[in-house]
């Protein structure tokens, strides 16, 4: 914290003891004429009960009492606004930081991507990989261990016409070399045949039967399949930089003694054992066909849903309780598990979260179960749909998004390296994904992404390599006098931007909306290429004090967008 921060917390804890913790919060004046900060009232008020009036004079006079850091205090509504000092803005800069913080003994499990055996990646797969990781990335800076899980579909009927077709029609160098559009392909072929004959439809199943009973030659596919199709994907999600820690399937929760992909901690409790300890518990309900299901309160308003079906094979709920169990026993200990989907598996995940804390409170006691969803992604030319045709594979949208960057480079006379139109393009299309409320369905638009102008990841990293060049221009960087120096309101506006980094950290993390922290560095953006317009010489600058400050300031915006756009797991280029 800034000495202005810590200030005002001793001001409103000395001024109003009963609030223990108060949360600082700066805010920007609606105009610059009223002050360089806001400080907002009305969250003091509920607390103490009191006029918003009252605890604004307690404040302002706190404040006029270090006239050494505030100046021209005054009151607004339920605001204090006030300037501040040149000290105070050298020792809100000399508070700036970008670096992990320390470590707090607290994990956190991030569930996302959830690839699907024998599917691609289109468009709408942009969402939970992108989401999640920016999660992942965001509780990691804050000092938190985090678990990434990838949680495959890697099991089920469709297993039995994948190996059914393989049999049939795979072929083994296509299946190590892309094996998600080889079981596509695969599974096209043995449906359309399982269609026409129900001797084959008959044959799958028996296939996934000799599975499930651990036949040698069938377990020793599943292998094949699954790790392929792991490599795979990680190649394409890596591509928009998601990196998960593991890819724990399905299947693992079935107890089988399937091949154990990846070095995670071995299973205690399977589907299984999980069913049958929720019907002891009456927590389920075993119906006379044999399947099991769960009835809600009816206050709860949740529907009720099956656990089992009656040949004994559990369903999605299953799999997504044994799942939590195993995070919670497994030695990991999260203090969050946070599951990203998209929004039709809200209710499932009401319903899973529902049992999970009837079942074991003490083990979930002091643990957050969140689902994290996100909305649609339709083209311009409308909602996508495969029967139609108006469809594009992840793959085909970065292949294209290259084309298209590369293009319009060309169309400005600019020749970059491979690595920074890709950096371009992938970057585009994340932030015009993670720019926006994940709640809320997008439109993909190309001419919007991949806009050098306005709120895109172009215009942002165009950003980074303007302040980052005036550095490597600028030779020697020396410190400054805070006594000596005279700032603009272009350099104010960028020290008060940079000031709300931690602030856009928090809110994004604690909201889970990667968009507020993507919004905070268009706005940083904004503020340098204000200051640079406005602000003529900048290395030409005679006042050596002076200069050294601005660089220094260039500098810190420089590292700040760059951590930002690390964060939102956005690739920065070199030139641009």
């Amino acid at each position: 914290m800034s000495i202005v921060e810590d200030l005002l917390l001793d001001i409103v804890v000395g001024a109003f003891p009963k609030i223990s913790e108060p949360n600082i919060t700066l805010d920007t004046p609606p105009k610059k004429e009223l002050g360089d900060f806001a400080f907002n009232i009305f969250p003091y008020a509920k607390v103490m009960k009191l006029a918003p009036s009252v605890i604004a004079e307690k404040v302002a006079e706190g404040l006029k009492k270090h006239s050494e850091y505030f100046k021209e205090v005054s009151i607004m509504g339920g605001y204090v606004n006030f300037f501040l000092t040149n000290e105070a803005w050298v020792d809100i800069f000399s508070s700036l930081s970008t670096e992990n913080k320390p470590t707090n003994n607290k994990t956190v499990v991030v569930d996302y991507i959830g690839l699907n055996i024998g599917k691609p990646f289109h468009i709408g797969h942009l969402c939970t990989p992108s989401i999640g990781q920016a999660i992942v990335n965001l509780y990691r800076y804050q000092g938190y261990n985090v678990i990434g899980d990838n949680h495959l579909g890697d099991w089920g009927g469709l297993f039995g016409k994948l190996i059914a077709g393989y049999k049939k029609y795979g072929d083994q160098e296509k299946l190590k070399e892309d094996a998600i559009e080889h079981l596509l392909e695969v599974y096209i072929k043995i449906t359309a045949d399982a269609e026409a004959d129900p001797l084959v439809e008959e044959l799958c199943r028996n296939e996934f039967k000799k599975l499930s009973e651990s036949d040698i030659e069938n377990m020793e596919l599943w292998k094949e399949f699954t790790s392929y199709s792991v490599n795979r994907s990680n190649e394409i999600i890596g591509l928009i930089g998601a990196k998960p820690d593991y890819a724990i399937g399905e299947s693992f929760y079935e107890g089988l003694p399937l091949p154990k992909l990846g070095n995670h901690p071995d299973l205690q409790y399977s589907m299984k054992s999980v069913v049958a300890e929720l019907i002891e518990k009456e927590i389920a309900t075993k119906n006379e066909d044999g399947s099991v299901g769960v009835i809600f309160p009816e206050e709860s308003k949740i529907p009720s849903c099956m656990l089992a079906k009656r040949d004994g094979t559990h369903g999605y709920l299953a799999s997504d309780l044994a799942a939590t169990k195993y995070r919670m026993t497994n030695g990991w200990n999260p203090t969050k598990i946070l599951i990203c989907s998209d929004v039709r598996q809200q209710l499932h995940f009401r319903q899973c979260f529902s049992v999970a804390r009837q079942a074991w409170p003490e083990l979930l006691e002091h643990t957050e179960l969140y689902n994290i969803t996100n909305g649609y992604i339709r083209l311009k030319e409308g909602a996508m749909s495969t029967r139609k045709g108006i469809i594009i594979r992840l793959q085909d949208l970065i292949e294209e998004g290259f084309a298209r960057t590369k293009n319009i480079l060309v169309e400005k006379g600019q020749s970059l390296s491979n690595a920074d139109i890709e950096a371009i393009s992938i970057g585009a299309i994340k932030y015009s994904y993670l720019a926006q409320d994940r709640e809320k369905d997008v439109v993909f638009d190309w001419d919007k992404a991949l806009s050098f102008e306005g709120n895109s990841g172009p215009y942002i990293q165009y950003s980074y390599v303007r302040a980052k060049n005036i550095i490597e221009k600028s030779g020697k960087i020396t410190s400054f006098q805070a006594d000596k120096l005279e700032l603009s309101e272009y350099d104010r506006a960028c020290l008060r931007r940079l000031s709300f980094f931690n602030k856009a950290i928090l809110d994004t993390a604690n909201k889970y909306k990667p968009h507020i922290l993507a919004t905070y560095c268009y706005e940083l953006a904004s503020e340098f290429n204000a200051f640079y317009v406005h602000t003529p010489k900048i290395l030409e600058e005679q006042d050596a004090n002076l200069r050294n400050f601005r660089l220094s300031l260039i500098m810190k915006i420089s590292e700040t967008l760059k951590k930002g756009f690390e964060l939102l797991a956005i690739e920065m280029p070199e030139k641009m």
